[in-house]
């Protein structure tokens, strides 16, 4: 038995079109809050991020590495800040202040910190995340990785470039130190290298992994030397290399990079990861680790 609804084609029309004229402005609404909520916006990012990376996270076996490194590295504190810190063997060396990606001081960029030391450099890390965490802490305060890179929304290039100058500062008195001072970024933290180039005036040398000179930095405040490492297949970073070259040449600034051909962005460590299948990010990695020991020895 069918049963027949009594109710006209045209009623039902009327009613549905009443019906959602009452809650478009509500669906509107609901869609403009949702497209304009940026911790909403931030926090969606972070998870692609996140999920980028499963397949390179797991990395203990580096501070495994770091563990039977023959130099020796410390926490050091310093007021509010925190830093990691790596010494070379060499009775005089420059000191890097090293800026790492934006997952900041874990078990790569510590590591990182070693690798660089071995050229003859003092490395400093500094956590920007010192005093921002759960009850006070630093980066290894923080639960998880994705609260860790939300608290970097919070971290203003003033306050990156003041943690780096107090850093360098420290770094300079050191009895180790030889007199030349340098900064080295990587992805995230190479636009904060930029920043801190054009704000320190004794720093002797740039050292930028894959990534864009920040919108609006003064360029004519640099005194460093500036050398790049680019991937070709880092497209946001690879549109901004001609104006960067050109604005370079036009100040009369020391502007030399190497584009890695296939290679992507973050080669360098994706390249010590068995996931990674990609060539070329391996050659970029030696290449761009070979050139970077030829430049230290340049400052020793």
């Amino acid at each position: 038995m069918k049963i027949k609804f009594g109710i006209h084609k045209q009623s039902i029309l009327i009613v549905a079109v009443a019906l959602a004229a009452a809650l478009a402005p509500l669906a509107i609404s609901q869609q403009v809050t949702t497209a304009t909520s940026p911790e909403e916006q931030r926090s969606k990012q972070q998870d692609g991020i996140i999920r980028a990376d499963i397949p390179y996270a797991k990395d203990g076996w580096r501070a495994d590495n770091l563990a039977q490194s023959p130099r020796k590295h410390e926490m050091v504190k310093v007021g509010a800040r925190s830093a990691f810190v790596v010494y070379p063997t060499a009775e005089k060396a420059p000191v890097i202040v090293m800026m790492p990606e934006d997952q900041g001081l874990n078990n790569w960029s510590r590591e990182m910190a070693d690798t660089i030391a071995a050229m003859g450099a003092v490395v400093i890390v500094p956590d920007w995340l010192s005093g921002r965490g759960p009850n006070g802490g630093g980066h290894d305060s923080f639960p998880d990785v994705k609260s860790a890179l939300m608290a970097n929304y919070d971290v203003t290039q003033e306050m990156t470039t003041a943690d780096q100058n107090a850093w360098a500062d420290w770094g300079e008195k050191l009895p180790q130190y030889n007199g030349k001072l340098a900064v080295i970024g990587f992805g995230w933290g190479a636009g904060k290298a930029w920043a801190f180039a054009a704000d320190r005036k004794d720093l002797a040398a740039a050292f930028i992994f894959y990534d864009w000179v920040p919108p609006g930095l003064d360029l004519t405040k640099l005194n460093a030397d500036v050398y790049g490492f680019y991937a070709s297949k880092d497209t946001r970073v690879e549109r901004s290399i001609p104006t960067t070259k050109a604005a370079m040449e036009k100040l009369g600034r020391k502007y030399e990079y190497v584009d890695y051909k296939d290679a992507e962005h973050m080669f360098v460590r994706l390249a010590e990861m068995a996931a990674d299948n990609n060539p070329a990010n391996l050659y970029a990695r030696n290449d761009s680790l070979a050139r970077l020991q030829k430049l230290i020895e340049g400052l020793k």
